[in-house]
């Protein structure tokens, strides 16, 4: 139930954007958000005033909801600098009709004014320094003024007055509450987005050369601890620079991405692959016997070997690859030494005429 409240609520806000992590996404949220709490405060007076037979406040309570609705069309239309503006310019016309002339400044309406102050601060970006500080001074100003002046309201009495302050004060503070909870949501969001980035290869979509060593250090870390067999595997395109001397470096582009997909369906789940650089890459198997990892390697380049990849021109690129394997053992110490190992098997897999594996470890798991 909570997941599709959830999903529903992530729908909403982001309505009328297509791209998950645009820049100004972290407005447009707060945008979105802010229409969705107006025109659900605008439902609930309509609701309350019209049972009440309090014509004018409903209608006033109608009228609210229907910018509020026409706002977030604009929205989801692609107008998003006039949602932006039309936002509080109603919301402070709203709260001070109210204040001044319907609930009186005894209500404590006027503290929604706390509420358009925290949008203008987040909405508006630095290039818009100008908006964001006029709204903020008219808000401020609006606010002393139901401050300072003293009007009676025409439709409350003591007791509404009463529940009217404890409700306005929990209203601001849970828009305030959900606010800071949607932007930092957003942040994370977005740190998590860009931590991937930094962690994938851009061409192949695999790991990239720093995240692949780390995780090297950290299977290696726990094969160790845990006593574990662990198998390191380097693998290398065959006359790569061949492929992009003759068809061209977009060829060569295309090979690499169709063989990252290849070696990235045949690993095992718990395998780990990534681009070491140009056209080597690296696969990591924990917890495996080097039998069972050659066998691994061995269908990988059988897979490659059996590849028809055909350019735009419909040139069909034959590819193969060198592998080399180390396990690790007592002896080593550090991860660099197995790679070092791997390094080794793949020249030795290269001298003996490529396309095929050569296994450097003295001990079989």
């Amino acid at each position: 139930m909570f997941a599709s409240i959830k999903t529903t609520i992530n729908k909403l806000l982001n309505l009328g954007f297509d791209d998950e992590f645009d820049n100004d996404l972290n407005q447009k949220h707060v945008v979105n958000f802010s229409y969705m709490m107006f025109c659900a405060s605008s439902l609930f007076m309509l609701v309350v005033f019209a049972t009440r037979s309090m014509y004018a406040v409903a209608f006033f309570s109608s009228l609210g909801l229907l910018i509020g609705l026409a706002g977030l069309r604009y929205n989801y239309i692609g107008h998003f600098s006039r949602a932006q503006w039309l936002m509080p310019v109603t919301k402070i016309a709203q709260v001070t009709i109210l204040s001044v002339f319907y609930f009186g400044t005894g209500s404590g309406f006027h503290w929604f004014f706390l509420n358009v102050i925290s949008y203008a601060f987040v909405v508006f970006r630095a290039d818009q320094r100008a908006h964001k500080y006029w709204l903020v001074c008219a808000s401020l100003a609006l606010f002393l003024m139901c401050e300072l002046l003293e009007t009676r309201g025409m439709l409350l009495t003591a007791v509404d007055k009463s529940i009217s302050i404890s409700l306005v004060f929990f209203l601001v503070a849970i828009n305030f509450a959900l606010m800071i909870s949607l932007v930092m949501s957003r942040l994370k969001s977005v740190n998590h987005h860009l931590r991937t980035l930094a962690e994938k290869d851009e061409l192949t979509g695999l790991s990239n050369r720093r995240k692949v060593l780390a995780d090297a250090v950290n299977i290696f870390a726990d094969s160790v601890i845990n006593s574990e067999s662990c198998v390191f595997s380097i693998v290398d395109l065959d006359h790569f620079k061949k492929i992009n001397d003759t068809y061209g470096h977009e060829a060569g582009d295309l090979v690499l991405t169709k063989v990252a997909a290849v070696m990235a369906d045949v690993i095992r789940p718990q395998d780990e692959i990534g681009r070491y650089g140009g056209e080597e890459f690296i696969v990591i198997m924990r917890d495996t016997s080097l039998s069972d990892a050659e066998s691994v390697m061995e269908k990988m380049r059988q897979a490659v070997e059996a590849m028809l990849i055909e350019t735009d021109h419909g040139i069909v690129i034959p590819v193969t690859v060198s592998i080399g394997l180390a396990a690790i053992d007592s002896h080593v110490s550090r991860y660099e030494e197995i790679l070092a190992q791997a390094d080794k098997g793949l020249y030795a897999a290269k001298r003996n005429g490529r396309n095929q594996l050569s296994v450097q470890s003295e001990y079989q798991y």
